[in-house]
């Protein structure tokens, strides 16, 4: 088995119809603006001040990768809807100015920068980070502000259980929890191994969550949990685990942990000899990090894939043509492109409401109902929009699609890093 080129180092921080060319780039890149921001009316041509979103990123830090990607998805779609004149609100055309802020992974700093954002800088919504114990103190923040804010990268259950009054002037749009767990037990299932199964999760909302979701999809899909570990963020000895895991024959390595752990986690079980034969840790592969961080020890993992370009929803053409020279690989793309399609919901809100009012904004973002090339969106009760999931596997520092199965994709087993 051969392996791809490396890349350079960098700090650590349903199959759907054909694709259509990049050639149609530019005209699907018209069709979304339209879509989110609605064209201008022939005879208007009033300019209002531009509306200041603002959005406290986790751009350094344990989560600094959902951050720089999520940064490139805000950043690109403002350009879009500025580039065509702007979202037109009764009758007056305003351009978007986006104001960024590094909370640096950390809970207090992210809730505290909503409120600088909205009290200093003047931000008339907010675009979310990543990770609950990120965006749920954020929507926190905006719902004694009384500011909408929209956020991706945070399973929905987690979000919605974040605010047991119920959230008022916060959304969410990603994928379920559920669906997260079957989906990556059916995907490690399309390999052949002995079905046994180590289990390693920290004790995060994500990980907590997703614990018992894991076993109980393992035991429908015939799979055996042979070590259930769970463990604090920040553990850095996991040699009691991965002895025990080494000991029960365990093939199959599936876990839910923050990325400086989680390469601990797999540095140390190259070093005892444990030898997996294939594995993911959700929340921690996804990026391209990973594989600058582990080398050729994340070669044939895989990660999870919140968009695959194969779904083919309107503008694919023009995240790939823009976004996608960014970003080469599934997990960074897909997290951008969410990203993306969260300034367009908020963005579309805008227009249908005709005012920059904050709960007239508020009400039009309940009534969503907006097809963007991470989805349609579409808000629940619990102010949630399920999205899809997808599951991939590093092959180098390039990504190919395992759940949903697409034909052609030539998987690699077992994991050549171990």
């Amino acid at each position: 088995m051969s392996l791809l080129p490396q890349v350079m180092k960098t700090p650590f921080a349903r199959p759907g119809p054909r694709r259509r060319p990049l050639a149609l780039a530019a005209v699907l890149s018209l069709a979304v603006l339209a879509s989110a921001c609605a064209s201008q009316s022939s005879g208007s041509s009033g300019k209002g001040d531009p509306i200041t979103l603002g959005a406290s990123l986790s751009l350094t830090g344990a989560l600094g990768s959902f951050g720089v990607d999520q940064r490139a998805g805000y950043q690109q779609a403002i350009a879009d809807i500025n580039a065509a004149g702007g979202v037109k609100i009764g009758g007056t055309a305003h351009q978007v100015k986006l104001v960024v802020l590094n909370n640096q992974s950390d809970p207090t700093t992210a809730s505290q920068q909503v409120r600088n954002l909205v009290l200093k800088d003047g931000a008339q919504a907010m675009l979310g980070a990543g990770t609950p114990p990120i965006t749920v103190p954020q929507a926190l923040a905006a719902e004694t502000l009384r500011v909408p804010y929209l956020t991706t990268n945070t399973p929905v259950g987690a979000f919605a259980a974040g605010n047991k009054s119920g959230w008022k002037y916060s959304w969410d749009m990603f994928f379920s929890e559920p669906e997260q767990a079957a989906d990556i037990i059916r995907a490690v299932n399309r390999f052949p191994t002995n079905h046994k199964i180590a289990l390693f999760t920290d004790n995060e909302p994500d990980g907590v969550v997703e614990r018992p979701l894991y076993k109980a999809a393992a035991a429908a899909n015939g799979d055996q949990v042979v070590g259930d570990f769970s463990f604090p963020v920040g553990t850095t000895d996991f040699t009691s685990f991965i002895t025990s895991a080494k000991a029960k024959g365990a093939q199959i390595v599936v876990g839910q942990m923050d990325p400086p752990d989680a390469v601990t986690l797999f540095k140390q079980m190259k070093s005892l000899g444990y030898a997996p034969k294939i594995g993911i840790i959700a929340k921690a592969a996804d990026f391209i990090s990973w594989v600058n961080a582990l080398g050729h020890i994340a070669e044939g993992s895989l990660l999870e894939a919140v968009w695959l370009p194969s779904w083919n929803y309107p503008g694919t053409a023009h995240i790939e043509a823009t976004l996608g020279k960014k970003f080469d690989n599934l997990g960074d793309l897909g997290t951008a492109t969410a990203a993306y399609s969260v300034v367009q919901v908020m963005m579309n809100a805008f227009k249908r409401a005709g005012s920059t009012d904050a709960a007239k904004v508020n009400s039009a973002l309940a009534s969503t109902n907006l097809t963007t090339p991470y989805g349609l969106v579409h808000f629940a009760k619990n102010h949630t929009s399920t999205m899809r999931f997808a599951v991939a596997q590093w092959q180098g520092t390039k990504t190919i699609p395992v759940w949903p199965p697409v034909k052609g994709a030539k998987l690699e087993f077992p994991m050549a890093g171990f």
